[in-house]
């Protein structure tokens, strides 16, 4: 009698979700007239997930045993990656000065606190002040202030940078996601 047994592979970069994500809301800063807090911060976060998931995945392309520095930073993990791979890592320059300042707002955004905003200005003649007083906006948290779209663009950027670094110079074999099936016959007569 002939049986048979179906293997199905696939390659999954875990990057690649987070990273095409923040494509689409970066895109619809563009697209709209209006820039919406909830577009920003799906963006931003999802351009800081991208950045270890990205880490997470050159590394276990270029560093053997790499799952037993699962615990370093994304930062740490991006300088080992590059040196493992011959790549200057320098973080004076491009794109990991973005980086390193896209990862600082995701740590803010992982670990948020409870801040009293408080706002005192000098003191001036009345008219001043009441001037003074219509024009002041609303106090911003720093998390608030980070996420703007020039922020957002230039992370998603970065990261699409850092991505042709670390991915780019793989062999075309490596840096493939595919998927594949197939059926294996075994034939006992």
């Amino acid at each position: 009698m002939t049986s048979a047994k179906v293997i199905a592979e696939r390659t999954f970069f875990p990057y690649v979700p987070y990273l095409d994500s923040a494509r689409h809301f970066c895109a619809e800063f563009q697209r709209k007239e209006y820039v919406s807090w909830y577009d920003l911060l799906a963006a931003i976060t999802l351009l800081s997930l991208s950045v270890e998931a990205l880490a997470n995945t050159a590394g276990e392309l270029y560093i053997v045993d790499f799952k037993d520095f699962e615990s370093a930073s994304p930062k740490a993990k991006i300088r080992m990656i590059c040196q493992a791979a011959g790549i200057n890592y320098d973080k004076s320059k491009n794109p990991f000065v973005d980086v390193i300042s896209l990862l600082k707002v995701r740590n803010q955004l992982a670990h948020p606190k409870l801040q009293k905003l408080r706002y005192e200005s000098s003191e001036m003649p009345l008219n001043e002040a009441q001037k003074h007083y219509d024009e002041l906006g609303e106090l911003l948290h720093e998390i608030e202030k980070a996420l703007t779209p020039e922020f957002a663009l230039r992370s998603l950027e970065a990261v699409r940078n850092l991505e042709r670094l670390l991915i780019g110079p793989l062999d075309p074999a490596k840096r493939m996601q595919g998927s594949s099936k197939r059926l294996v016959f075994n034939d006992d007569g």
